[in-house]
């Protein structure tokens, strides 16, 4: 049988990376100045990584039902799988933009084992959906012409979507370069990316590969912002964040402490005014719940002792709001929302959270050159989970939630 390696907890991110985060976050909410105004453009990234998924990991073990010699078990992946998603990219002029992607990329990991004859027999493949969200600052070199080469560098974070014995970290660093070529208003970006990602965790946890290595190209159309508009009507794009008031989670399920990690909020809004006092505003939220489980490891032979696991359960969530503006003459106006919301899920790790809620909320928004900023104080009350099935209850999450948001839309 496979021998046992040291079980310890992931540790959480360090209050550096946290001020880090929340400086990047802080500055594109409340600092839309210099991207207010420029053209923007939209479209596609896709390519595939030069790198392994995982490292080669190899052990060597003996069986007594083989006594011909060790069996070796090896961990590996060899496949190039493609990765796809959609990207963004805002021109804050003297050859400086802001690009963001959301990336799809699955991760695959073979087993096998190699017995003392030489012969080999696969032992299955596991597949990780993950999305990448590279948030990079780009500097196209100064030149004339249609091709101009560039170099970009920024946060990445990560997601995983679909149960398995790993756990991606969601945090890394991405350096990269490449070449723009423009053809009137379209734009086609290969670029050489290289990403460094924050380490997975020990035992149980099988580790990805930390250093990634990607070839991408991006095709995007450019526009104006002032052109967005709905019919006759302006639409207003930007981006939502904050971070949650209460818990996501409201019941663990079995015997186990739970302590959870208040997280965030952060999506896209957008916005389309009927007249000065009524709007209708959606969002598309990212908001995952983190927590770690601690439960007691007991083995033969080993001394009973308490260790953590740290789990995701991820939601998207999606509330369309009716606004309605106070003194919409004022530079301060106030305004209350209301409206359903809509939630999906993924790597549920037991929890199954519901789809349907209500959120109502208020705040004030005011303008800056031609930004919207507008913070707003949210509550909103989900549907009761489904009911699961077992001897221990299904585990829940919170129906209550409170959370403060600012967005920016321009």
């Amino acid at each position: 049988m496979q021998p046992r390696r040291g079980c310890r907890a992931q540790k959480p991110l360090t209050d550096r990376n946290k001020r880090w985060i929340r400086l990047f976050v802080g500055a594109a909410l409340l600092c839309p100045g210099p991207v207010v105004g420029q053209r923007a453009s939209f479209g596609f990234v896709g390519g595939t990584h030069l790198t392994r998924d995982f490292p080669i990991s190899r052990t060597v073990f003996t069986n007594p039902d083989i006594p011909q010699g060790p069996v070796t078990f090896d961990l590996f992946s060899e496949t190039r799988s493609l990765l796809w998603g959609l990207a963004v990219e805002i021109d804050l002029g003297k050859g400086f933009s802001l690009e963001g992607n959301a990336l799809h990329r699955n991760l695959h990991l073979e087993q096998r084992f190699i017995y003392p004859e030489e012969s080999a027999t696969g032992y299955g493949r596991l597949t990780v959906g993950t999305w990448e969200w590279p948030v990079l600052a780009k500097y196209r070199l100064p030149g004339r012409g249609a091709v101009r080469p560039f170099l970009q560098a920024g946060p990445s974070f990560r997601t995983r979507h679909n149960p398995a014995p790993t756990e991606p970290s969601q945090f890394g660093g991405t350096v990269g370069a490449g070449m723009e070529f423009r053809f009137h208003r379209f734009r086609l970006s290969p670029a050489l990316r290289y990403t460094r990602w924050r380490y997975d965790g020990d035992y149980p946890r099988i580790a990805t590969k930390r250093d990634q290595v990607e070839l991408v190209t991006g095709l995007r159309y450019a526009t104006s912002v002032p052109a967005w508009r709905f019919g006759s009507k302006k639409l207003h794009f930007g981006l939502v964040g904050g971070g949650p008031l209460t818990g996501g989670i409201a019941e663990v399920g079995r015997p186990e402490r739970l302590d959870e990690k208040r997280g965030y909020a952060g999506g896209l809004a957008v916005e389309v005014g009927l007249n000065r006092r009524v709007a209708v505003e959606g969002n598309g939220l990212y908001r995952p719940y983190r927590a770690y489980r601690y439960t007691i490891f007991e083995s033969p032979g080993i001394t009973p002792r308490e260790v953590s696991f740290e789990f995701t359960v991820l939601t998207w969530q999606f509330p369309v709001l009716a606004k309605y503006r106070f003194l919409p003459e004022s530079r301060l106006r106030p305004f209350v929302a209301a409206g359903p919301s809509f939630r999906f899920a993924g790597n549920l790790n037991g929890f199954n959270p519901s789809r349907l809620g209500f959120t109502a909320g208020g705040g004030f928004e005011t303008d800056y050159k031609s930004a919207k900023i507008s913070p707003t104080l949210r509550f909103t009350r989900w549907a009761r989970d489904p009911a699961g099935s077992g001897f221990f209850p299904s585990p829940r999450t919170a129906p209550n939630q409170v959370e403060m948001l600012v967005s920016v839309t321009f």
